[in-house]
């Protein structure tokens, strides 16, 4: 699985290459953005399509990386809480077991059945 992975890897940035190569102009063409707002107009200075690519690509990048880190928080600060609740019960069936132990080891005291008393006359 590893090695595809790799082959893979390399697949894909082969395409991207090539894409790049063959669509340099394009990547290397400059333009400006400007934002209009009614009352202030900005702009910025021209920079090369491709920077806009990457800037993208890297914003997304960091996107998905912190939802990634957030989710891994949250599963972690769960288990935590699931494993301290497992220990808890753990602990509650072990002494559950040992009281359990000490009932079966005392014997039990037998009853005498009431005896009536021999003065005594039943109706």
């Amino acid at each position: 699985m590893k090695k595809f992975k790799i082959v893979l890897l390399f697949l894909i940035l082969a395409v991207l290459l090539v894409v790049g190569y063959q669509n340099w102009d394009f990547f290397s063409a400059t333009k400006s953005l400007v934002i209009n707002l009614k009352l202030k107009s900005y702009q910025t200075p021209e920079i090369p399509h491709g920077l806009y690519f990457l800037g993208t690509f890297l914003i997304g990048f960091l996107m998905a990386y912190t939802t990634g880190l957030m989710a891994k928080f949250k599963t972690s600060k769960m288990i935590k809480e699931l494993n301290g609740a497992i220990d808890s019960q753990q602990e509650k069936i072990a002494t559950m077991r040992s009281e359990m132990d000490l009932l079966k080891r005392r014997p039990v005291a037998e009853e005498m059945p009431p005896q009536k008393e021999e003065g005594a006359q039943s109706v």
